[in-house]
């Protein structure tokens, strides 16, 4: 089905998927238009999504698929030439859907950027899902800015990868801080799909640290800080990354930024299917063993990701196969640092992020406090972090893993929110 102009009614929201569509539809009536693709191959149909109880939240929004036909498009019985006259014409005689009538069309969000707010001027490279272009976005208020942007054709992509990309954006755009890259939006109502984030001039942090191998020690443990930073923010918000490393980080305005949160999921526990595949090289030894994540396996990762910054971008392990890696890391060998590195910092790192039992390492912001501490770093100022419900069920899971591993009670730590 192709309707040329919907791209530029407001009420349409292109490839949104449903786990946005909940938090946008609140009120009986509430409604909008989406584009999804039934089953993978199958041509895009077009949605109307609306809240027909809002008692029930999110249970109660039906979606309607519109067909087409004979040159028209179709709900019920009746046929029109467009979706706009269609939704014009429920919307003015109060017609009912299903007994439910269409009152207020919900409008893209800030975060939905139209196309023709984003200009590409260069190609940088090729990414998971299409290429990444160095290029401006025009905002709302007529402010412009550069960006990178992602850019994959729709043919390309198939539903769970459209989904994917836009769990990560849907995650991305609740967090703000200096040493997270910044998110500005994804535009989804019009081919190619483009998720926009700030640029970063320096690019990949692990790229920079490998053409610039003279950095001053000073410089390198100003750059760990910073991913403290961001890390210790992220596991304020219940979120863990779950793939902290020098190429998950770019480097810009002489701030590390985190970034590539294709791995990241909300709570503080989160139990991996063993058959996907995942970076070996920075798993903490309960991770090989059982799949599980805490903040306690990021804490792990981070110290991988501060050896990588002292060693110039190098990658963890480089003289061993990811078999072996594995086996060495769960008999207790550990990345030995360069004599040049702080002994201090050494010993914090061995002992309190590369601890076996994963209740012997501290959390984030220990750390942090660690760097302020013992180089005299100021404290990144933030946003107050909202707080977050929990579940004792999730809880009692972290807490039978911990006993099953290492066979004693877990120390105190953040209770867990149920994992996605």
């Amino acid at each position: 089905m192709v309707d040329k102009n919907i791209h530029t009614e407001t009420w349409y929201h292109g490839l949104l998927p449903r786990e946005d569509i909940k938090l946008m539809l609140r009120k009986n009536g509430d409604f909008l238009i989406r584009s999804t693709e039934p089953r993978p191959g199958e041509p895009r149909q077009y949605v109307l999504s609306v809240m027909k109880n809002e008692e029930l939240e999110d249970q109660g929004i039906k979606h309607f698929v519109l067909r087409e036909g004979t040159g028209k498009i179709f709900l019920e019985a009746r046929g029109f030439d467009t979706i706009s006259c269609l939704i014009n014409h429920y919307m003015s005689t109060k017609e009912p859907i299903k007994q439910i009538v269409l009152r207020t069309p919900i409008t893209r969000q800030e975060w939905e950027i139209e196309h023709s707010q984003v200009q590409l001027s260069k190609k940088l490279g090729e990414g998971a899902f299409g290429e990444v272009w160095k290029g401006k976005i025009t905002l709302k208020n007529g402010k412009t800015e550069d960006v990178a942007i992602k850019s994959a054709k729709l043919e390309s992509l198939n539903k769970e990868q459209i989904k994917e990309i836009m769990r990560e954006a849907r995650l991305m755009r609740f967090l703000d801080h200096p040493n997270i890259v910044r998110f500005y939006g994804v535009g989804a109502g019009q081919e190619p799909l483009y998720v926009i984030m700030e640029l970063a001039d320096c690019g990949a942090l692990d790229s920079y640290l490998q053409k610039n191998p003279n950095l001053p020690m000073s410089k390198k443990t100003e750059m760990i800080y910073q991913a403290a930073c961001g890390l210790n923010y992220m596991h304020e918000k219940h979120l863990l990354h779950r793939d902290i490393a020098a190429r998950n980080c770019l480097y810009g305005g002489g701030q590390v930024k985190i970034s590539d949160f294709g791995l990241s999921r909300e709570g503080t526990f989160y139990q991996m299917d063993m058959t996907k595949k995942v970076p070996i090289r920075w798993l903490a030894p309960e991770t090989l063993r059982c799949g599980i994540y805490t903040p306690k396996t990021d804490v792990f990762a981070f110290g991988i990701m501060a050896w990588e910054i002292y060693e110039n971008g190098k990658e963890p392990y480089s003289d061993m196969k990811v078999a072996e890696v594995a086996k060495e890391v769960l008999g207790g060998y550990r990345l030995p640092f360069k004599p040049d590195v702080c002994p201090e910092f050494v010993k914090f790192v061995t002992k309190s992020c590369w601890s076996e039992n994963p209740n012997d390492r501290c959390y984030m912001p220990d750390i942090v406090k660690f760097f302020i501490r013992m180089y005299k770093f100021k404290p990144v100022v933030q946003r107050p972090v909202e707080k977050q419900e929990h579940t004792s069920q999730n809880s009692e899971k972290k807490r039978t893993w911990t006993k099953k591993l290492f066979g004693k009670k877990e120390a105190d730590t953040p209770v867990a929110t149920t994992p996605t």
